[in-house]
């Protein structure tokens, strides 16, 4: 195994660049060609092509990513199964190298370990890493998945997963309704250049475009037509800050069927384990980048002079925000702790009491949360920025 300072290096990588174009090209041509020569595809084709866009994507997002890369969850052996089938159609590599992968991209982020780098540009945190670089694969970060007898399995018999699962069985699903070309060109080609290319924007647009909510500091954006392709991923600035958490759409009304479908399969106890962050820690650190941002534009260049009572106002009501959110937090747990723990002695009254005081906790936060706003929206900008 290599180190973990060893370097990518340029390199054609034929096999990925034939791949690539000749299903782009099937897609490119052989779509409307077969469109206009034999007609649109029967219902059974299309029906298809959207199932396996579906499972495929879903077994990236909920099976590479969030279970083996980050270990957010734990899974049923047959949920294991299906999630790295339906990976593997995806042609995105093993989920060993993918999470090993995407690990280093976590820890090497926006440096020269990082294998998908958005600082080396957008084409090459797309696909260029993909076709023209050789990037080392660190097994010792994984060694955790090492000891998964199933996952090792796809690994070393990769080309039998992958075009098994990817290609002889949808095309084989096709030829059984007598419309084995248009599964081969809808159903493998079309559906695989869609899958890898929104994958693909999670590196590039997500590292590029959209807004940082929670780290204003990381090159990772929330991106949410990204989100929409890719059942979730988009809110990529959250996952960074937060790659623990096994949601990345973490509002209820952020698109992340990937966050639904591990929390139906809890429901029905075929995963477990759910990890996710404190909602004291998001709303620490989304008023923690506003913070930053507010006082970013307030001190830069020589304008820092005209806003100098602004920007002493804005530190100390963030000062008294951060302090009632810790506070209203310290109550929130206490009370917690009293409702639901195993400690039977304390009394009814005890509880109220306590319930009270997290009330009366929040409402000073909210208070100050209200101050706050209302302090960044007597300035036109700093509301543009913040809003």
């Amino acid at each position: 195994m290599k180190g973990p300072l060893t370097e990518s290096r340029p390199q054609m990588k034929w096999v990925n660049i034939i791949f690539f174009a000749f299903t782009m090209l099937v897609t490119l041509i052989g779509v409307p060609l077969y469109i206009l020569k034999v007609g649109m595809p029967p219902p059974v084709i299309l029906a298809l092509t959207i199932f396996y866009a579906v499972a495929t994507g879903m077994s990236i997002t909920v099976g590479y990513h969030r279970l083996f890369a980050h270990s957010t969850f734990k899974a049923n052996p047959v949920i294991e199964f299906i999630l790295l089938f339906f990976g593997a159609a995806a042609f995105e590599q093993t989920a060993l190298r993918w999470a090993s992968q995407h690990r280093d991209h976590h820890r090497y982020v926006d440096t020269d370990q990082d294998p998908y780098s958005i600082k080396k540009g957008f084409f090459y945190a797309h696909i260029g890493w993909l076709i023209f670089w050789v990037h080392p694969l660190r097994l010792e970060n994984s060694l955790d998945l090492q000891k998964n007898k199933l996952l090792m399995h796809q690994h070393k018999y990769y080309l039998l997963w992958c075009i098994g699962s990817g290609v002889l069985l949808p095309t084989l699903l096709g030829a059984l309704c007598g419309h084995a070309l248009a599964a081969f060109i809808f159903a493998v080609c079309a559906r695989l250049v869609f899958v890898h290319h929104s994958t693909f924007c999670i590196n590039s647009v997500c590292h590029m475009f959209g807004k940082a909510t929670y780290d204003i500091y990381a090159t990772a954006r929330d991106h949410w037509f990204v989100a929409f392709l890719t059942n979730g991923e988009g809110y990529h600035n959250f996952h960074h800050r937060f790659p623990g958490d096994y949601r990345n759409g973490v509002r209820w009304y952020q698109w992340d069927p990937s966050k639904w479908m591990i929390s139906f399969l809890a429901s029905i106890r075929l995963v477990s384990d759910l990890k996710k962050v404190s909602p004291f820690r998001i709303l620490e650190a989304k008023l923690r980048a506003d913070q930053q941002r507010v006082r970013d534009w307030l001190t830069q260049g020589n304008e820092a002079s005209r806003w100098e009572r602004l920007c002493t106002d804005v530190e100390a009501h963030y000062k008294i925000l951060h302090e009632r959110l810790h506070d209203w937090e310290a109550k929130s747990r206490e009370y917690r702790r009293l409702v639901y723990g195993r400690i039977q002695e304390h009394s009814q009254a005890i509880k109220t009491c306590t319930q009270q005081e997290e009330a009366v906790s929040r409402g000073k936060f909210q208070l100050a949360l209200g101050n706050w706003q209302l302090l960044i929206k007597s300035n036109a900008r700093l509301a543009s920025l913040v809003f």
